[in-house]
């Protein structure tokens, strides 16, 4: 058996061969690119023409977006200051929470003075069930 410089056995691959045989299928892919493009066109434009023609858009006049729309805030500190002034004006006046229920608001610094005078209320507390209840 000789050795042949070359790097690669030529008795089991034919480059050639090998090299047309790429050649042939990138030609194949280009012929069949070339017949299936025009019959894909072909179908689209028959495909359009069976549409039912498009509907008309009927412009009406833009109505104002409905109350319950997120408004966007457009200024971060005068928003701000808006909710705090509101919050103040809550924990600095009377006001009723549940009128029905009788469920009134003071201010705070009215309810510290009561509780100041008066003390805390004092709540009877339950005895603890007998033998360690789960």
């Amino acid at each position: 058996m000789r050795h042949e410089p070359g790097g690669y056995e030529r008795t089991d691959a034919n480059a050639g061969g090998t090299f047309r045989a790429g050649l042939y299928m990138l030609a194949m892919m280009f012929v069949t690119a070339l017949l299936v493009v025009p019959f894909y066109r072909l179908l689209a434009r028959s495909e359009t023409a069976a549409q039912p023609p498009a509907t008309e858009v009927i412009e009406s006049a833009v109505s104002e977006p409905a109350a319950s729309f997120p408004k966007l805030v457009e200024s971060e500190p005068r928003a701000l200051a808006a909710f705090r002034a509101q919050e103040e004006a809550l924990l600095t006046s009377y006001g009723w929470v549940e009128k029905d229920k009788g469920l009134a608001r003071i201010p705070i610094e009215a309810a510290m003075r009561i509780v100041a005078e008066r003390g805390l209320p004092k709540f009877e507390s339950k005895p603890a069930p007998a033998g360690g209840g789960k």
